[in-house]
């Protein structure tokens, strides 16, 4: 199974698990702030996040590139957007970042083709869900 539900965390503006999601706003510090302590575990096989455009800032990713650059293998990443602007921070992070850390940015119906690139052996079905709750979690939320 991809997840547990009792594993999901939900903020404002960002939701995860074993995967992530991004609403249309850009996430807080202090919810960025938990994301990188998440990612600090250094427990992910791959990340998948799926964003609706919301991203982080620069302050942000300047903290993301250290937290990588003290990984010695982090994992390969790969974001899920419709957004051309997304597309572009995500390049701009990976000027950022090590060369080591792998991205790619794809658009939400390449999910099969996203956990393949990921080299994971989960069901599309099953992380398709895991968002669909994240993004359900986040909306109301947001109510």
């Amino acid at each position: 199974m991809v997840d547990e539900s009792s594993r999901d965390v939900v903020l404002q503006s960002m939701a995860f698990t074993l995967v992530g999601c991004h609403s249309d706003a850009p996430p807080a510090d202090s919810e960025w702030d938990k994301w990188i302590e998440r990612g600090r575990t250094g427990d992910h096989a791959a990340i998948l996040v799926s964003s609706e455009g919301g991203s982080p800032n620069s302050a942000q990713r300047a903290r993301l590139s250290k937290m990588v650059a003290a990984n010695a293998e982090p994992p390969p990443f790969v974001l899920l957007t419709n957004s051309a602007l997304l597309r572009s921070v995500l390049t701009a992070l990976s000027w950022l970042l090590p060369t080591k850390q792998r991205l790619k940015a794809l658009p939400p119906d390449a999910l099969d083709e996203a956990l393949s690139w990921l080299g994971v052996s989960v069901h599309a079905a099953q992380v398709a869900e895991a968002i669909a709750r994240l993004r359900a979690a986040l909306a109301k939320g947001r109510r």
